[in-house]
């Protein structure tokens, strides 16, 4: 369950207050140093143990495909979400304004959120929790 707090609302909600801010992929900051992180974390493991590194790395590899779709999928909406905050900006300055409804996207991004991005968030918990270690086991 923590799992699923921290990837499902956590995460997503991070990267929907940074797409408040009207600069263009800003939220996709959080995606990119959660998996810098985990190649850091990897190279680590390699080079301390070769055979047990390479382990750890086949054994989360089911997770981190799952999590990382569910979060491309996510910036996907957001960067339409993003889009619609700038050009209302920008329109404030304009005399000929462009209609973008901020309202649409946002709804459109929650739709998106509820029926792609949470099952595939609770599928990459149920991977981590339970496929990672018998793989892990396994191998």
């Amino acid at each position: 369950m923590v799992i699923y707090v921290h990837n499902g609302i956590t995460v997503p909600m991070q990267m929907v207050i940074l797409t408040l801010i009207p600069i263009q992929y800003m939220y996709l900051l959080n995606m990119i140093l959660t998996n810098l992180i985990l190649g850091i974390v990897f190279g680590i493991a390699v080079q301390v143990d070769l055979e047990v590194g390479f382990q750890l790395i086949i054994s989360s590899i089911p997770h981190s495909v799952f999590e990382i779709f569910a979060y491309c999928i996510l910036a996907t909406v957001l960067f339409e979400m993003n889009q619609a905050i700038r050009v209302n900006i920008i329109n404030i300055f304009k005399k000929d304004k462009a209609q973008v409804s901020l309202v649409k996207s946002f709804l459109k991004t929650m739709k998106a959120y509820i029926v792609f991005v949470m099952p595939l968030i609770i599928v990459a918990a149920f991977l981590e929790t339970y496929l990672a270690d018998t793989l892990l086991y396994l191998l």
